[in-house]
């Protein structure tokens, strides 16, 4: 059934519309192979498997001496353990000896501990562990003496010290799975175990369409204005996970609006802006019905609330107003869950603040209002203070105690609000406004989470 309005009817709930367009879109399942770099914040079409070990080798974890973890079993503060230093002991000919046989210990670059058990091997942090050795005595547990030999107080266990080859991920293990949106982090475990591209989800493409017949690029004349929405929304749908194709205005000729519209219907998903009031050059529905089915007309929003949406060919279309502060409203309502669900990942996350609101907040009941405002501090006087960071990063809960201040209503809310604005109350449809006092949420849609 569609979610349609009637003249003098109720529109639909958001959350009837957003339950609609999600029936409507169905997470892309083309893939690509991609650097590992390129694909930071796409779903994994494929699970990343180890090429490699890591490590790879048995890895010294912490400068120190390498050592043969039995050789310091008996070790105790009265009683400690000393051990040659290997490599070292030609460098006081005056003692004589390197191993108990009265020769020098043979090194091999410190690759090979020799079997006598009673040899330190001096390693850095990195470094492979020494043939024959099975732990290192970090550097600050051995007490400082003769440059010949170490003293060791304390019984160090097998394996103290070192990265076991494998003790991360071993070869062919899984390392990454299906599904998981990379992260910044992930391509140097990729690189580490020897992969250096992945299998990735492709980014949904997403054609946003601006429709007015007095919509100009450039400078504008009396009773001319500057395309803004596409702007808005190909930054907006960039974040979500989309690849923005973005078209020049078109007029409101139906013949004009129709190849606009069927000219993008190779893109994945189709937004159009402006068009949606009951003006005479509003004809945006009409030419998405004469080409599919268009299934919302209006939603219980304010503002934003002439929003639709409709299916073209199996192509989704969300039809947004042209109004800017309605447009970016319906926007994150209705087209942010869409686009991120067509993209593979989860819904927007969304940073929040609590705080006490300043003054009322006024709403229809049945409607979702969302209200700009101002966030800052009570300073006591009537005054509202911006809040200081530093009473933030010491947890002064009386010091940062928020006041959320309405900066305009739905009707008068304009692009310089939105600058302004530190983020948006939204009121809930099942109730009358919001009263002077209470705690509310405010959601900041312009940070990145």
């Amino acid at each position: 059934m569609n979610e349609q309005s009637e003249p003098g009817g109720d529109p639909p709930p958001v959350s009837a519309v957003q339950e609609r367009i999600a029936e409507a879109v169905t997470p892309l399942d083309h893939t690509e192979t991609l650097p590992v770099g390129a694909a930071i914040g796409r779903p994994l079409a494929e699970p990343v498997t180890a090429r490699r070990a890591l490590p790879h080798y048995d890895r010294v974890s912490t400068d120190g001496f390498a050592v043969r973890a039995a050789a310091t079993s008996d070790a105790d503060p009265e009683q400690p353990v000393r051990l040659e230093i290997a490599g070292r002991t030609e460098a006081d000919p005056d003692r004589g000896t390197g191993g108990d046989d009265g020769a020098a210990v043979p090194v091999d670059d410190g690759a090979t501990v020799p079997v006598d058990a009673s040899v330190a091997v001096p390693v850095d942090d990195g470094a492979p562990l020494p043939d024959g050795a099975d732990a290192v005595v970090a550097s600050d547990a051995v007490e400082d003496g003769s440059p010949d030999r170490i003293t060791v107080s304390n019984p160090v266990a097998a394996g103290a010290g070192v990265r076991a080859a494998g003790s991360d991920f071993e070869g062919g293990e899984t390392v990454l799975a299906a599904g998981r949106r990379l992260r910044p982090s992930d391509p140097a475990l990729c690189v580490a175990v020897g992969r250096t591209r992945v299998e990735a989800v492709q980014r949904p493409t997403v054609g946003i369409v601006p429709t007015g017949e007095r919509l100009v690029e450039g400078d504008p004349a009396p009773g001319e204005v500057v395309e803004t929405d596409g702007r808005t929304l190909s930054a907006l749908v960039e974040r979500w996970g989309g690849k923005v194709t973005y078209r020049d205005a078109v007029d409101t000729d139906p013949h004009a609006l129709r190849a606009a519209v069927e000219r993008d219907l190779t893109r994945d998903f189709l937004v159009t802006t402006g068009g949606t009031g009951r003006g005479s050059t509003d004809r945006i529905d009409d030419v998405l019905g004469g080409l599919g089915d268009v299934r919302v007309r209006n939603v219980a929003l304010e503002p934003g609330g002439t929003a639709g949406f409709a299916v073209v060919r199996e192509r989704p279309v969300v039809v947004l107003p042209g109004d800017p502060v309605g447009c970016l409203v319906a926007a994150v309502t209705l087209l942010g869950p869409a686009v991120t669900r067509l993209a593979g990942r989860d819904a927007p996350s969304t940073p929040t603040t609590d705080g006490r609101l300043a003054s009322d907040i006024g709403s229809e009941r049945g409607v979702r209002t969302v209200v700009p405002v101002a966030v800052g501090r009570d300073g006591g006087d009537g005054e509202t203070e911006a809040i200081d960071d530093s009473a933030i990063e010491a947890g002064d809960d009386d010091a940062i105690e928020a006041t959320v201040d309405p900066l305009a209503t739905p009707a008068t809310a304009t692009q310089a609000t939105v600058a302004r604005a530190d983020g948006w109350v939204g009121i809930p449809a099942s109730v009358d406004g919001r009263a002077a006092d209470e705690t509310v949420t405010v959601a900041d849609w312009e940070t990145q989470p």
